[in-house]
């Protein structure tokens, strides 16, 4: 299993389950049909700006094929095309989520951009994708999710793999080969925490990041600007 994480900091919460999440995406749905708003910049406009620009600069070839974990509403590909991205994918458990990012990207004219209702922590073999392995596998807070799923501290009472031991492999399997990227945002872990459960289970190797360097409880939808860093690794 992956080594623990503090729980003092970050127990089980809602936060860290789908219904929460399909609850969140209903309301976001509603609003943009009534409206025309896209919800919520989760961890605000400041992450999205590094992530973007990591990837611009380190990514030139445009075919790239780039996959966002936990997509929610697809603002992180939204950008990505505007920046003339063609191999675009979002993925979210949440069918709400998906039916959003559809709704937006079709709004847009950005239809390329493909979307799909996928629990990746279930799909192990990768029947979803077939097979498919992505040059740059983005994750902007759903690993902070994860970890706050009851159904981790379940597990680990059972003394079985929860979640959160199921997301290394997962994610790995999904990376193309030596040369593909995970760029992984964070506001509740720092880069030696996150190499304690992701490098060692997986054979990530860390790269670089930009670390916190103080918690901010996801307790506040870990929204605000200036509360992420970027960890980078390679397949």
């Amino acid at each position: 299993m992956a080594q623990q994480l503090n729980e003092g900091d970050f127990g089980p919460s809602e936060l860290g389950t789908k219904v929460y999440w399909d609850r969140v995406y209903d309301r976001e749905n509603a609003n943009f049909e009534d409206h025309g708003d896209i919800g919520e910049v989760w961890f605000g406009e400041d992450s999205v700006e590094k992530m973007i620009d990591w990837v611009n600069c380190t990514i030139p070839d445009r075919t790239s094929s780039i996959l966002d974990l936990g997509c929610g509403n697809g603002h992180l590909l939204l950008e990505l095309a505007t920046l003339s991205y063609t191999d675009l994918t979002g993925i979210d458990y949440s069918p709400l989520a998906v039916q959003l990012a559809i709704s937006i990207a079709q709004g847009r004219d950005l239809a390329h951009i493909r979307y799909e209702t996928v629990d990746f922590l279930a799909d192990l073999e990768g029947v979803w994708s077939k097979g498919k392995r992505f040059d740059v596998v983005l994750d902007k807070g759903t690993y902070d999710a994860i970890c706050l799923n009851p159904m981790q501290t379940a597990a680990q009472a059972r003394g079985e793999r929860g979640p959160v031991d199921r997301y290394s492999e997962a994610v790995k399997a999904l990376i193309k080969g030596e040369n593909g990227w995970l760029l992984l945002t964070s506001c509740n872990w720092t880069r030696e925490e996150l190499n304690l459960t992701i490098t060692p289970t997986s054979g990530i190797r860390p790269l670089h990041s930009a670390a916190r360097q103080d918690h901010k409880s996801a307790q506040s939808h870990s929204s605000q600007e200036g509360s992420t860093g970027i960890s980078k690794w390679e397949g």
